[in-house]
C-alpha cells in the first residue's frame, strides 16, 4: 500500500527473510502515496501475469480477490480485512482489543469518573478498517464510568504534515483525549499542538512504533502506541501462501489476530534497562 514508508519496509523485510528461507521468488511493488486506484493496477498485473500468490492490505477491490481465485491464485490480506471477500487468510489487529488497550491506560491516568471528550485521526476514512477502529472505540469506550463524547474526526492520508493541518483545525474543540489511528498522525498532533501554542492538557495516543513517535514518548510528549509487528506480516504471510501453494494445506480459522501492545515512557525505559 506504501511502498515506501517505514512501516511498510519492515513488512518486505518479513517477506524477503520468508522468501530467502523458503527459496522462492518475491517482488515489491505499490504506490509511495495512498492511492488504492494504484494498489488495484498493481494487483491486477499480478493476477494477470499469473503469480502464486499476493499479499496485500484490505483495501483493495474485494472484486480481484474473486479474479485470483477464478485463475488458482490465492490472497494473503494484512493489517485490515475486507468485508464479503474470501482471501485465504487475513492478519489483523483486533480492533476491539487496540480500544481496550487505550481505555485501560486512559482510566490509569485520568480515571472512571472523568468524561472523556476524544479526537480522533484516522488514515483514510473510506476505508473499512478506518471506521472499524472508529466503532470499536464508539463500543468498548461505553464501559467508561464518567462517559465520552466524540468532539472531533479528521483524516490525514497518511502524512505528517496533513496530519498536523487537520489537528490544527479542530485543536480549538473539547478535547482531552486524541486517538491517532495512522502511524505518522500522533507526531502530527503533537506539532499541531505546539505550533497552536496549545494551552490544554490532552493524552495524545498513537499506533505503531515510527521512530518520532518513539522519540516523542520518551519525551512524555505523547503518553503511548498501540504496536504490532509490520516485520511479521510480510514473514507470516509467505509461509501461509507457502503452505496452500506447495503443501496444500488449508485454515480452520482464515482470520489470524495479529498480537497488540501499549508501549509507554515507563516500558520504552524498562526495554533499555534490559538492552544495557
Amino acid at each position: 500500500p506504501l511502498s515506501t514508508h517505514t512501516l511498510w519496509l519492515q513488512a518486505k523485510e518479513g517477506m524477503e527473510d520468508a522468501c530467502n528461507e523458503l527459496n522462492i521468488y518475491c517482488d515489491w511493488k505499490g504506490p509511495t502515496s495512498i492511492d488504492t486506484n494504484e494498489m488495484d493496477h498493481v494487483v491486477l498485473a499480478g493476477v494477470l501475469q499469473k503469480c502464486d500468490g499476493i499479499i496485500t492490505q484490505g483495501v483493495i477491490d474485494p472484486a480481484l480477490i474473486e479474479k485470483g481465485a477464478e485463475v488458482g491464485i490465492p490472497f494473503v490480506l494484512v493489517d485490515s480485512g475486507i468485508a464479503d471477500a474470501s482471501p485465504l487468510a487475513t492478519i489483523t489487529k483486533d480492533f476491539t482489543q487496540q480500544a481496550e488497550l487505550l481505555l485501560n491506560d486512559i482510566e490509569k491516568t485520568l480515571g472512571e469518573e472523568e468524561k472523556l471528550y476524544i479526537g480522533i485521526q484516522v488514515s483514510q476514512l473510506s476505508f473499512d478498517l478506518a471506521q472499524e477502529q472508529i466503532e470499536a472505540v464508539k463500543e468498548v469506550f461505553k464501559k467508561h464510568k464518567g462517559g465520552f463524547e466524540i468532539t472531533a474526526i479528521s483524516e490525514s492520508k497518511s502524512d505528517k504534515l496533513h496530519a498536523r493541518e487537520e489537528w490544527q483545525k479542530v485543536l480549538d474543540r473539547r478535547m482531552n483525549v486524541a486517538l491517532n489511528f495512522a502511524g505518522e498522525n500522533a507526531a502530527g498532533c503533537v506539532e499541531a499542538m505546539q505550533q497552536n501554542g496549545y494551552q490544554g492538557t490532552m493524552l495524545v495516543y498513537g499506533v505503531d512504533d515510527m521512530e518520532d513517535t518513539i522519540q516523542l514518548i520518551k519525551e512524555g510528549k505523547i503518553k503511548g502506541s498501540v504496536v504490532t509487528s509490520f516485520y511479521n506480516y510480510g514473514y507470516e504471510a509467505v509461509y501461509l501462501l507457502y503452505d496452500a501453494v506447495v503443501n496444500h494445506k488449508t485454515l480452520e480459522d482464515p482470520v489470524i489476530g495479529a498480537q497488540l501492545q501499549l508501549i509507554d515512557k515507563a516500558y520504552l525505559n524498562t526495554k533499555q534497562e534490559l538492552k544495557r
